[in-house]
């Protein structure tokens, strides 16, 4: 007995599991309210300054969108959870308590719209179906505490990124003014911001003096800040600045992160932004991006996930790419090539620098006083040295195996000679040459390829007009001749020999369209190949 009464016990637990499991996973969907916590930067008082220094204003308001911007999300205090939790709880009774009041409104409200006795009882079922559903609402919102993210992401408000349209530029940063003492909730909720940023700027005893304050829901403020500085000092005060905001704002201590790269000249991003090879950084708490590049070498990224206070090192050593050495050659002096956007080199004569009597040297050449004339000669024997093409072999560029690099060649005539190199992975031996045939350009306003191709689409359009023309005027004619044949009447001979004569013009300024069609497409063609940049592999 005992024993049966033992597995039905143990038969009832196994199917109570899928109940609690199915319970669990409900209580895990449960969305967070407030996920997001949104800081709006209102524009900085600088009325106290002149109007050369107010410039100050819009520079650190540029500035703490930028670096705010970083942070990923905000860690918040019991204290402020508690503040979001009641403001929420107070919100659901209040609205949940108006919808039930305006329900039975509607109910008391149906003995006075002379309804016909039918539809008033329907009328009165349905209300009172929903007040029930609205009473248990009601004490539902009254029972229950709302759930509030604990780390909801952090975001400037898009009128401080993306402008509120108010001006009609698409894309304007706005910074409003800060409201009136007393008008801080009421600004924070037409805003749609869960705090706003407020600050003054004015000169004291000619030092620069800042006071900030961020004000948020439930509170008159909840942080404030101030720091006086010299204007010398006006980069390193304004990183202080955004650094307390980032801490404070994120609510913790930020991340630091030492970095270390081989080789020494390679860029180092963080988020984005460019920090120092082996010297310590720090972040806001949250995903991090490193991005650490160098030419010749192949790109690395790391992700990584840090908390507040934590500080981690990393050391990067960049693998060499295999590069090939191409040679590009020089069309004559002063000529530059690039590698994309960048100057890569050439046979630009060097800068020069005044000597003893008034002429100029290249920059550099050794000005002994061993008088005018050798100096003057030595200078000239050198620029003719350099600027000679006869004296230069092509110009080296370097191309990593496997890419695509765009190479471009500038001319002292206003020329460009353009192509698009693939590297190769060579083993020994002479390198490659490229030659490139420099040409002009076409300006911003010039738009030849459009202009061929507004030519050609005409001439196919007259083609594709005189084409059912001529089918439709030979088969007038052709009917008319057959009329002919079949009557013999000397007045449809007439009038079918005058459509005959038609319709062979029609043919033949068809087939004057049509050879114009393909000769406006064979220059369309030419030109369009013309304007584009030759690959060389």
């Amino acid at each position: 007995m005992k024993a049966g009464r033992f597995f039905a016990a143990l038969f009832l637990c196994i199917l109570a599991l899928p109940l609690n499991a199915r319970g669990a996973r409900e209580r895990e969907k449960v969305e967070p309210q407030n996920a997001e916590y949104v800081l709006l930067i209102t524009a900085l008082d600088v009325s106290s300054l002149s109007a050369s220094q107010r410039v100050l204003g819009p520079i650190l308001q540029r500035e703490l969108v930028r670096d705010l911007a970083r942070i990923h999300h905000r860690l918040r205090s019991g204290e402020e959870i508690s503040r979001y939790e009641e403001m929420a709880w107070i919100a659901a009774v209040r609205d949940t308590a108006a919808k039930l009041a305006a329900k039975r409104e509607e109910r008391d409200t149906l003995l006075y719209q002379s309804l016909p006795r039918w539809k008033y009882r329907k009328e009165l079922r349905r209300i009172d179906k929903e007040i029930p559903a609205l009473e248990e609402a009601c004490n539902k919102a009254e029972v229950e505490r709302p759930f509030i993210e604990g780390r909801p992401l952090f975001k400037i408000s898009p009128v401080n990124i993306a402008g509120d349209g108010s001006s009609g530029q698409k894309g304007e940063v706005s910074f409003p003014p800060p409201p009136e003492p007393g008008g801080e909730e009421a600004f924070l909720r037409s805003q749609d911001v869960d705090a706003f940023l407020m600050g003054k700027v004015r000169f004291l005893y000619g030092r620069v003096y800042t006071e900030f304050r961020v004000v948020t829901r439930g509170a008159s403020f909840w942080y404030e800040d101030s720091t006086i500085f010299s204007q010398e000092d006006l980069n390193a005060a304004a990183d202080e600045i955004k650094s307390r905001f980032m801490a404070a704002l994120a609510g913790s201590e930020p991340a630091r992160l030492v970095l270390r790269a081989e080789p020494e000249k390679a860029q180092i991003r963080v988020n984005g932004r460019m920090v120092e090879n082996g010297g310590e950084v720090e972040v806001p708490p949250g995903p991090v991006n490193i991005t650490v590049s160098a030419d010749e070498y192949r790109e690395e990224t790391i992700e990584a996930e840090l908390e507040g206070g934590d500080k981690e090192e990393y050391s990067i050593a960049l693998r060499p790419l295999t590069m090939e050495k191409v040679g590009v050659n020089l069309p004559g002096p002063n000529s530059s090539v690039y590698m994309g956007a960048r100057y890569a080199g050439g046979n630009r004569p060097p800068p020069r620098e005044p000597l003893t009597n008034g002429t100029t040297a290249p920059k550099g050449t050794a000005a002994v006083a061993v008088g005018a004339a050798v100096m003057m000669d030595t200078a000239a024997k050198t620029l003719k040295t350099r600027e000679s093409p006869e004296k230069q072999g092509p110009f080296e560029v370097r191309i990593p195996a496997g890419e695509y690099r765009y190479v471009r060649l500038e001319t002292e005539d206003g020329l460009t000679g353009e192509v698009i190199i693939r590297g190769a992975a060579r083993d020994g031996g002479e390198p490659r040459i490229v030659t490139m045939k420099p040409r002009k350009l076409p300006g911003k306003d010039d738009k030849p390829v459009e202009v061929k191709r507004r030519k050609f689409y005409g001439a196919y359009g007259r083609f594709w007009i005189a084409l059912p023309a001529a089918f439709l005027l030979n088969g007038i004619a052709m009917s008319y001749i057959n009329t002919y044949n079949t009557t013999g009447s000397p007045g449809i001979l007439e009038t079918a020999q005058t459509l005959s004569y038609v319709s062979q013009g029609a043919w033949v300024v068809t087939g004057v369209f049509l050879a114009e069609s393909l000769l406006r497409m064979g220059i369309y063609i030419h030109t369009a190949s013309k304007e584009s940049v030759p690959l060389w592999k």
